[in-house]
């Protein structure tokens, strides 16, 4: 019987798991909203999208919050913006080179993830938090 419980429980949005900055999972792509792409859409074959966590706060581990703050990414690298991050293939993180999208940050319900599959290195993490600040227009160069 837990097992039916549990599966009610995740139907209704409760997630055990703990969710931490930097940390890679997969979501079905038809979840994630892509409103600048150029590309028509239909007949495309979907797949599971990575998405990195963003922030590291409270509520990634409360099981009575149901979402969590992510940006997907993209193996098309070509395409960069400037609110994208390259991130190199890694043991770790990512399994090719890929772009994470800062500037489709978006909720997904936290029983939507699988994973986690990977974790961003130091380097792309701090990479990450850096570009995520530069883009909020935060300067922190010590500007004598």
């Amino acid at each position: 019987m837990p097992s039916v419980k549990k599966s009610i429980l995740q139907v209704l949005g409760r997630d055990e798991r703990e969710f931490k900055q930097g940390e890679i999972f997969l979501v079905k792509d038809e979840l994630v909203n892509i409103p600048d792409t150029f590309l028509d859409l239909r007949g495309r074959e979907y797949h599971r999208r990575p998405v990195v966590i963003l922030y590291d706060i409270s509520s990634n581990a409360n099981p009575n919050s149901f979402t969590v703050i992510t940006a997907p990414a993209s193996h098309r690298t070509d395409l960069k913006r400037e609110s994208d991050l390259i991130c190199l293939k890694s043991k770790e993180g990512f399994k090719r080179d890929s772009l994470i999208r800062l500037g489709l940050i978006q909720p997904f319900l936290k029983v939507d993830l699988d994973g986690p599959v990977g974790r961003l290195p130091d380097d792309q993490l701090l990479n990450l938090i850096a570009l995520m600040l530069y883009l909020l227009g935060v300067d922190l160069r010590n500007n004598e």
